[in-house]
């Protein structure tokens, strides 16, 4: 299980394909949606919705 390189909460397998989505598939540090968030400069509902949004177009990250 992934942990995130901030806090070192749990992350779900939805976090860690979110984070190598987002940061390249080759990354070896994740975080969690309020942590990316806040790298991203956006916010943790606009990332539940790209979950969702990847998980509707098949994104194999996301099976």
């Amino acid at each position: 299980m992934e942990r995130c390189f901030n806090c070192g909460q749990e992350l779900s397998k939805d976090d860690v394909a979110l984070c190598k989505k987002m940061l390249g598939r080759k990354i070896k540090q994740f975080f969690c949606r309020e942590h990316l968030a806040e790298m991203l400069d956006t916010d943790v509902d606009a990332l539940t919705e790209k979950v969702e949004q990847f998980k509707e177009e098949g994104c194999t990250l996301f099976l």
